[in-house]
């Protein structure tokens, strides 16, 4: 797992683990840049290797920015578990699961836009299809499993595609500022009251 801890320290790299230095401070250009603009050049000077080198692992930046949106969507999917673990009941583990997608895009605006704009969309990259894919399986079988119903009934297949509108919804609108007139604890209980009027 990536730690991107220290943050405000200076990157290192030490023999042999390049390709995690590239991802770590891959994480940190995207959120200190807001966006994918920043240079496989730049990434490479940060942590003090030649552009060469980083060929063995990333022929170009689509694949630095792939494997950090497969990255994304890991570390989404272990933290919907971790919550859906610690839930009394089906129900429960369901808004749990909401909350934490919009956290998540909390924590990591880049790095959320990244794996839900276009570029993650209209990659053909087997490991990122499959990762999307498995959330979006996960969001089916939580709501299912909440409202007693099978994955094949279409209300559940609505019923997912409703929910995660709201939370993406939801998340791009705070992210995006539109509640920056919100306080922290202001701002959690919009969230709780929303999720629970949402029936999530």
């Amino acid at each position: 797992m990536l730690s991107t801890s220290n943050m405000d320290e200076p990157s290192t790299y030490h023999h042999g683990n390049l390709r995690e230095a590239l991802l770590i401070n891959g994480l940190k250009l995207l959120e200190s840049t807001q966006g994918i603009d920043f240079s496989m050049r730049e990434l490479t000077r940060i942590i003090g290797v030649t552009p060469n080198a980083v060929y063995r692992h990333f022929s170009n930046k689509e694949q630095l920015l792939t494997a950090l949106a497969i990255y994304g969507f890991e570390q989404l999917l272990e933290a919907q578990a971790q919550v859906i673990l610690k839930a009394s009941n089906p129900k429960e583990a369901f808004l749990e699961t909401g909350r934490e997608y919009i956290n998540f895009a909390i924590k990591n605006p880049s790095l959320f836009r990244l794996m839900y704009g276009r570029f993650a969309v209209n990659q053909e990259d087997e490991k990122l299809k499959s990762m999307a894919d498995l959330f979006y399986t996960g969001l089916l079988y939580a709501g299912a499993t909440a409202y007693n119903t099978t994955v094949q009934d279409p209300q559940a297949q609505t019923r997912a595609t409703l929910s995660w509108g709201i939370v993406h919804g939801l998340s791009h609108l705070i992210i995006d500022g539109q509640f920056n007139h919100l306080n922290s604890k202001e701002l959690d209980t919009m969230i709780n009251d929303v999720l629970k009027m949402a029936s999530l």
